[in-house]
């Protein structure tokens, strides 16, 4: 079997074992949809510590790892109050993720302050930062997209899409791309992929919208916004894709880790997700108020 068809089954069969588990922890509502909060944390968290990794550079200037991972969890905690209420708590109040924030950055930066060198502490601290902000703030709106009416749905669409045109731009690179886009952070990347994965993107939007409608009775989107969302994910699926290919780079790495046989770390498969998610949920918010 030659190298490529080999690395196409192991990412197929990687997809056929995870997938099922990924989904039921975004589909059940068992437990106060409990298990959406842990796909999210999970998945949030495990991304946020390849990126540490990614993102250290020794003699005092490595992220705080401890203090990230446990501002990530909290993140995560906190948007499902927020969202469900769950086990009873009183409505939530917006200053409890102020609290959150306030007491995150004094733990950073009392540690920074007593426990680093001087030297390299601006790094340390602003990629702790980023972390939380970027990758665990920006996926755990996967809670709020769960919350909302019909919110599966929305999710299912959401993952299928990005999910699809990552896929088609695989396969478009690999079997039809000649014209390479010479982007510093990813020079290898074809139009011919990006382009592919953009037709996946609109096609699989429309054919999901309607099987959405099929089977479940609900009207997500018209054709003309499905059209139009198909594309704009797809752009920003591919933006994403390049944040992270742009920090890997700079970190000297070809994958973020190696916990996905076929697909690297968790964070090379979920980087589109992070970027488009929280826009896909404000945007939902945004067409509500229309």
């Amino acid at each position: 079997m030659s190298g490529t068809k080999s690395a196409t089954m192991t990412r197929i069969l990687s997809a056929v074992i995870a997938l099922p588990v990924y989904v039921f922890g975004l589909y059940t509502d068992v437990l106060y949809s409990l298990p959406v909060l842990v796909v999210s944390a999970v998945v949030s968290v495990v991304c946020l510590y390849e990126y540490y990794q990614i993102a250290g550079r020794g003699e005092g200037s490595d992220p705080f790892l401890a203090l990230g991972i446990a501002g990530g969890i909290a993140v995560n905690v906190v948007m499902y109050l927020y969202a469900f209420g769950g086990f009873n708590v009183k409505p939530f109040d917006a200053r409890v993720m102020f609290a959150m924030i306030a007491l995150f950055l004094t733990a950073v930066l009392v540690a920074q302050t007593f426990k680093r060198p001087i030297k390299g502490g601006i790094y340390s601290l602003a990629v702790t930062v980023f972390g939380i902000a970027y990758i665990v703030f920006s996926f755990s709106h996967v809670i709020l997209i769960k919350a909302l009416n019909c919110g599966f749905c929305y999710i299912l669409l959401l993952n299928v899409v990005v999910m699809m045109n990552d896929t088609g731009a695989y396969f478009g690179g690999v079997y039809f791309g000649r014209h390479k886009t010479n982007f510093a952070v990813s020079p290898n990347k074809s139009w011919e992929g990006y382009f592919t994965g953009l037709l996946f993107s609109v096609l699989s939007f429309i054919i999901t919208n309607h099987l959405i409608l099929l089977f479940a009775g609900v009207m997500l989107f018209s054709m003309i916004e499905a059209v139009l969302l198909g594309i704009a994910l797809s752009v920003l699926g591919h933006v994403g894709d390049l944040v992270e290919s742009a920090i890997k780079r700079d970190g000297a790495i070809k994958d973020s880790g190696s916990i996905i046989p076929g697909h690297g770390g968790m964070w090379d498969v979920f980087d589109a997700l992070i970027f488009t998610t929280p826009l896909f949920y404000y945007y939902l918010m945004l067409r509500s108020l229309v």
